[in-house]
């Protein structure tokens, strides 16, 4: 993967973000870490993000209500949730609505994050070239 490739990983267990921080620095990624939704925010105020997975079940807000003010104000960034604890239906629709791009399970396999992030970057970009209007 492209080491200029940067992606905000949220989570309020701090095992999961030094797994998923141990994960990028094999591939190559430049990986922020933010341990709530709030310091998150911070993050993509001051420095630019391609891609933001985020946990759903945290302490002051849920990763898809983070992830729709994410799509607000950065709708360039590509949207993925991981989690162990999922409302279903919630992240159906969310899926279907195009809020967000992409579902991990806890635990997940290294081959199926290691393929989303891939899939997701190469959103990004086609994201990112459709933006460019010709001269």
């Amino acid at each position: 993967m492209s080491d200029t490739l940067h992606i905000l990983c949220v989570d309020d267990e701090e095992h999961i973000l030094k797994t998923l921080e141990r994960f990028c620095h094999n591939e190559g990624v430049t990986m922020l870490a933010a341990s709530s939704a709030a310091e998150a925010l911070n993050i993509l105020e001051n420095k630019p993000v391609n891609i933001i997975i985020s946990d759903y079940q945290m302490p002051e807000t849920d990763g898809l209500a983070f992830l729709d003010e994410v799509s607000n104000r950065w709708p360039e960034t590509i949207r993925i949730i991981l989690s162990g604890f999922i409302e279903t239906s919630a992240v159906t629709r969310a899926l279907e609505q195009g809020r967000i791009f992409g579902f991990l399970p806890k635990p997940w396999q290294r081959s199926e994050l290691k393929n989303m992030i891939q899939t997701a970057s190469a959103q990004y970009k086609t994201n990112m070239c459709s933006k460019v209007t010709p001269s």
